[in-house]
């Protein structure tokens, strides 16, 4: 009986010994196809459909040139992009936040818009994960949260610019507004009120419009009553696109000083002839470098036309956000402080982050003529970069 027992418990064991080890599934790690080239994953939560869908769309090309072209270099390292539609909705992009970070465990997040960015900034923080917004030029969006840093256009450094060129370049002294009824719209006549009057010039009252406000001739018929030499138009879409265009019946030489929101095809197509004499910022770029050419070239055997100045944005932010990965092996607390000590040689210049969190951008002054928008001012300091 004693031999049984003993034969029954050799098997057992020789039975345990041959079957496969079982084991808890560990850590997905940073490597995907072979342990030398780590892979960064990197969750972007935008309005790829629906309203802002134009801006989104040529923020994202710029992103994949970039990234595409990152990833294929050899021995370097991968980038998993994940991208997700908001669709600008607040909810949804909520949503998409939790799906990045507890399912695919993202690195970091792009995101971009304002709801969509006051919707989902508490979040990443609880989470601690940093994340890159864009598309906003609301005051200090990401100043109060330790995990969220901006890099876009800000009226309160753009619109003083502007303002300062139409009154020392233009000899411009006396303007009004006609601005869409948001925080885009209020603090862009803020800040270029501002400095306009601190050099001597003249701000009359002037008028807001909804966004859903197609017929404005009864607003601009008061505004230009006031006489002004020049007229402020800020907006988003059609209305925008109709303001400039009434405006134009009434007056069709009078200087029109916009930011970045006309800045795009889809308004210039729209206005034709009607878009001459407007100024706007925009990003610089040095467009006779090598650099510039390069990435021109590869966008347009793309893409079939020339970056613009979305284009860019979303280039320069993959190329610096790729390098913070590489140099931090993805760790989320040490790429929150390469963010928050960014200094950066860009296609856009040099890009370096303040302590609101958001990244300085260095800008030019341009004048639409004939169809083209040409550079008419470059500050000093950009030259140098």
């Amino acid at each position: 009986m004693k031999n049984k027992i003993l034969q029954a418990i050799i098997l057992l064991f020789l039975i345990f010994m041959a079957a496969p080890s079982c084991h808890q599934p560990e850590k997905k790690s940073k490597t995907k196809d072979t342990p030398e080239i780590p892979v960064y994953r990197i969750g972007v939560n935008l309005s790829l459909t629906g309203n802002g869908s134009y801006f989104a769309e040529e923020f994202k090309k710029g992103l994949d040139l970039a990234f595409k072209y990152l990833s294929s270099q050899p021995g370097k390292f991968n980038i998993e992009v994940i991208y997700e539609d908001n669709k600008l909705n607040p909810k949804d992009a909520v949503s998409i936040t939790k799906k990045l970070i507890e399912i695919n465990e993202v690195d970091l997040i792009i995101s971009g818009y304002t709801p969509i960015i006051q919707a989902t900034a508490s979040l990443v923080n609880k989470y601690e994960v940093p994340m890159l917004v864009t598309l906003s030029s609301a005051d200090k969006i990401a100043a109060s949260y330790e995990w969220v840093f901006r890099d876009f256009e800000l009226e309160s450094d753009n619109m003083p610019l502007l303002a300062d060129y139409a009154y020392s370049r233009l000899v411009l002294r006396k303007g009004s507004w006609l601005v869409v009824n948001d925080d885009m719209g209020h603090d862009a006549v803020k800040y270029f009120t501002e400095k306009f009057t601190e050099l001597g010039g003249e701000i009359k009252e002037g008028e807001v419009f909804e966004a859903s406000e197609m017929d404005l001739r009864n607003k601009i018929n008061k505004v230009i009553d006031k006489n002004p030499e020049f007229v402020i138009v800020i907006g988003r879409g059609g209305a925008m696109i109709n303001a400039c265009r009434q405006l134009r019946e009434q007056d069709l030489d009078i200087p029109i000083f916009s930011n970045n929101t006309i800045d795009n095809n889809s308004v210039w197509d729209a206005l034709g002839i009607a878009a001459n004499n407007f100024w706007f910022p925009r990003p610089y770029a040095d467009q006779e470098s090598p650099r510039y050419h390069k990435v021109n070239e590869m966008f347009r055997s793309k893409h079939g036309c020339d970056i613009n100045w979305l284009n860019l944005y979303g280039i320069s932010i993959a190329n610096y956000l790729s390098r913070g990965l590489k140099e931090t092996d993805g760790d989320r607390e040490k790429m929150k402080e390469y963010l928050k000590n960014l200094n950066f040689n860009s296609i856009r210049g040099r890009l370096v982050m303040n302590d609101k969190h958001d990244v300085k951008v260095p800008h030019i002054i341009c004048q639409r003529k004939d169809g083209v928008s040409v550079s008419v001012y470059v500050p000093e300091e950009n030259k140098k970069q």
